[in-house]
Parts: structure tokens; sequence; C-alpha cells
């Protein structure tokens, strides 16, 4: 319904046009629209109320899209959708756009703030996501469920320290020497593990807030010669029994080992995810992508 084409009238505008010119959300109107009693959802999409053509709203009928709602021009002066622009929301992109995360990073920050969960339709807003202005909407083509928040939700002070900290985590290497790790020996992550480079602290948080439980530096089971020291894996996923490996400083003793850990996983045909260091710079793009070929759910 989106992207209806505009009819021939000029004064006439789809709902989604109509959003456009009021510098909202589609789904935000569409949602409001339903709340003021204009439309309801039928079997057939929205349909007309006697209120929405009372305020000018009539059917357009195309043979690509079927019938949809349009709409005078001048509905943009109501007084009622001139009261959106006050209460306008902002997606998940739009929140991450200030810091450089994704759509589904900051979705992730929020789900472990507890203001969304994650359920079978999508993102659906919690009792404290509520609290904070939080609305929740549905994509009528899809019908996956998602979340949108006032404008001043930027000004949360808990949201800005979790933002801030994943943008810093996932910083590149050049960026360090202005950002909180630069000084550190040990990098803490959100969950309060320490960590021995950077590098392992942005695949444990990534990890962290993606909700996959996972081990670091876990001793591997399958050493177990007389006075042979454990070789540790850099990360292990127990519920998907799968290991993860970071190449990042893979230099003198550390390389030996990490070859030997190699080694082992082929004897013993462990599935391993290999992070090189170019791939830190992806890492989100990556890992997604290879623990859904394991068929790890990741949202």
């Amino acid at each position: 319904m989106d992207d209806k084409p505009q009819p021939d009238t000029p004064q006439k505008l789809s709902t989604s046009a109509l959003a456009k010119l009021l510098d909202v959300p589609s789904q935000q109107l569409f949602a409001t629209l339903k709340d003021y009693g204009w439309i309801r959802k039928s079997e057939e999409g929205w349909s007309l109320s006697s209120k929405g053509e009372f305020e000018g709203g009539e059917y357009i009928h195309s043979k690509r899209y079927g019938r949809y709602i349009v709409w005078p021009e001048e509905l943009a002066a109501h007084p009622l959708l001139l009261a959106l622009e006050d209460s306008r929301h902002i997606s998940a992109t739009i929140i991450g756009k200030t810091v450089g995360l994704n759509a589904r990073e900051v979705n992730r920050i929020l789900s472990e703030l507890g203001w969304i969960k994650h359920g079978f339709q999508g993102w659906e807003l919690t009792a404290i996501g509520e609290q904070c202005g939080g609305v929740q909407l549905e994509n009528d083509s899809s019908g996956t469920f998602y979340v949108v928040w006032p404008q001043d939700i930027q000004n949360h002070q808990a949201l800005n320290r979790q933002l801030m900290f994943s943008a810093e985590v996932y910083a590149p290497p050049a960026a360090e020497s202005g950002d909180m790790f630069a000084s550190q020996s040990q990098y803490q992550g959100l969950d309060g593990r320490q960590h021995s480079s950077k590098a392992h602290l942005q695949i444990s948080h990534w990890l962290y807030m993606a909700g996959i439980a996972h081990a670091c530096q876990r001793d591997l089971p399958f050493v177990d010669k007389e006075n042979q020291p454990p070789l540790k894996a850099d990360f292990y996923l127990p519920a998907h029994q799968l290991y993860i490996e970071c190449w990042d400083d893979a230099e003198g003793s550390t390389l030996n080992q990490r070859m030997q850990r190699k080694a082992i996983y082929q004897q013993h045909g462990c599935t391993v995810i290999d992070i090189e260091k170019e791939d830190l710079e992806q890492l989100d793009e990556v890992l997604t992508r290879q623990l859904r070929k394991q068929g790890i759910r990741v949202y």
C-alpha cells in the first residue's frame, strides 16, 4: 500500500504520500488514522469509516494495486495531523545512524535493556518499553512487528550509554587512540567478562547482545595426555557444539597454539568459524551469515 501510484487529481494523496508530506513514518500515520477511527482493518486491507469519509477520504481502484484510500491534500493542515509533528516517532535505523550502528544492532541493545523482545512475528514492545514511549506497529505487507520511539528517546541516559559502548567496541583499531579502550590492557565487556584483546571483546560483545550463550577461553576436551597443558578455544557455543577462533593476533607462540587447535578441530570433526582480522570491520554481517549457515537463528 505504501507504493500506490497517485491519482490523476493532484490534490488527492495516498496515505503514504500524506505521511511523506507530514514527514512521519507511513506506518505511524496508518496507526494514527486507525486510532482516530478514520480507517479500520478489513479482509480487503484498509477500509474507510464514516469518520474517514467525512474527512474527505475516498477509494481509488487500480488494476495493479487494487483498492486503496486517498485523501485531500488540505488534510495535511488538519489539527489532529499537525499534532503528529510533536509526537513524531523514529525507528531503530534512525537511532543507530548517529553512532554508526545498524537497526539490528540497535534492536539488540533495546532488547538487552528489556524494552523489546523478539517474538514469533518480530520485535514486540514490553511494558518497560511502553513506559519509555515505544509504539508497537505492524508492517502491512509482511505482517512483521516492529517498534518506533519518540524522538527524545535519544536523550535517554541508559540507551545512550549502551549505544556509545557498542559504537566504541566496534570502532576499528585506527580509531582506538581516542576511544575508551585505548589505554587498557584488559578489555571489560558489558557482561563483566575480561578479554585480552579488543578483537575478543568485539566477538564476545556481539554474541552477548545477540543472546547467544558462549564460553570464552574454554579448555578443549580432547587433550588428555599427562603433563600436557590444556589448549583453550577462543569461544565455544555449548548449545551448538561450535567453536569460534579469532585470528587477529596470530604471532609467535600464539600462532603455534592456534595451529595445534586447528589440527585438533580437524581430527575430531569439530565445527569451527574462523574470524580473520579483516572480518572485524563487518563483524555483524560475517557472524550473522556464518551462524545462520549452521542453522543458528540470529535476530
